[in-house]
């Protein structure tokens, strides 16, 4: 029965987002209805008729809905949540006043707080000849650093009686932390998808992950089709969606979704992991980045597999001073704050030379320099 529904609210998924998108785009209609129903993983002849029948109901009812759907408490919830996130995001920006300072101070607070006033063009064009822009939109990349500091809940909540705790705890923290950096489409995939994901493998649902994200999408498309149109959601569900097409069948595929440990057993070849989904991720929103950036990347493997890890230690070294600043002597914080700089300084001057030079010709001069 759940694959079954899956299979019809996947191919509902990619006609109700579509629909919000033939204007923009001009898609051809036909098209989409070959996408949604010609992927044989999904395709039954029963899931074909309840994804037509369902897309016709949503697509008619959404007009209706516009109408009342601002009949939700969101004042009070609003209420409620908007002080809790405005402490949290008091607390991380006062932690990183403490240990960060110049280009670090600007980077943590972007990578953190979605905070991106503080980072120079020259940084952010940097970024994007390198092909790792992604690392400064706060998405799954992000939430996973939180989802992993949670580790700890899943051993406390080991039991199987309590074991949804786990969920219950990082959903809540992650949905907060959504609101401290802007609640954006990624960020709100992202803890969509977790929380969903999670949730199945603690009940032992064996269900695709492709699932999740269509989800959240349709969830998304459905409270307000136009946020379909706004670029960040495009990108981002995008991206996510070819990763777990390129991962299809593999254990990786779950593992980025519910950052569970459990879903990585038995993988073999795990170091090609991060090629792929690089891959994966460029394929997929290559037509987007295009359309809308006239150009994308050549050297994203290169960014994404030799300078992103460094990048990924700098932030997990952040975490650690931010939950211990006091204890930190103010010299080793200097050094710290000065080896980014360094760092961030030979990461520009890498995107300037090979973006002007070419990569060939950029370290062929530097060797013989």
């Amino acid at each position: 029965m759940a694959q079954f529904i899956g299979m019809v609210f996947r191919s509902t998924a990619v006609l109700c987002i579509a629909s919000s998108l033939t204007s923009m785009y001009r898609i051809d209609l036909m098209l989409v209805f070959v996408v949604a129903f010609g992927i044989v993983p999904w395709r039954t002849f029963w899931s074909d008729v309840g994804a037509v029948v369902w897309t016709a109901t949503v697509l008619v009812g959404t007009h209706v809905f516009l109408e009342w759907r601002y009949w939700y408490p969101s004042p009070e919830i609003s209420a409620l949540i908007e002080p809790v996130a405005a402490s949290l995001r008091m607390f991380l920006q006062n932690r990183i006043d403490q240990v960060a300072t110049g280009v670090l101070h600007g980077f943590l607070y972007g990578v953190l707080l979605g905070d991106r006033s503080e980072l120079t063009p020259v940084f952010q064009d940097g970024f994007r000849s390198l092909g790792i822009a992604h690392m400064l939109a706060v998405s799954g990349f992000h939430v996973g650093f939180w989802v992993v500091l949670g580790r700890p809940l899943k051993w406390i909540f080991r039991l199987r009686k309590v074991r949804l705790f786990y969920v219950l705890f990082m959903g809540v923290f992650l949905c907060l932390y959504a609101v401290v950096v802007g609640a954006g489409p990624s960020v709100i995939r992202a803890v969509g998808t977790f929380c969903f994901a999670a949730f199945a493998l603690q009940m032992d649902w064996r269900i695709a992950p492709l699932h999740w994200p269509l989800l959240v999408a349709w969830m998304m498309w459905w409270f307000d089709p136009e946020v379909v149109q706004r670029v960040g959601f495009q990108l981002s569900f995008s991206a996510v969606c070819g990763i777990l097409i390129g991962l299809n069948g593999l254990p990786a595929g779950e593992f980025l979704q519910s950052w569970q440990r459990e879903s990585l057993q038995g993988t073999k070849l795990s170091f090609l992991v991060p090629v792929q989904v690089s891959l994966s991720a460029w394929t997929a929103t290559l037509p987007l980045v295009m359309y809308h950036f006239a150009g994308a990347s050549p050297y994203f493997l290169i960014g994404n597999l030799l300078i992103v890890p460094f990048f990924v230690a700098y932030i997990w070294s952040a975490l650690f001073a931010i939950l211990f600043a006091p204890l930190l002597p103010s010299k080793v914080l200097e050094v710290w704050n000065s080896s980014f700089e360094w760092w961030v300084d030979w990461v520009l001057k890498l995107a300037e030379g090979i973006s002007q030079q070419g990569l060939l010709e950029f370290f062929s001069q530097a060797y013989l320099q």
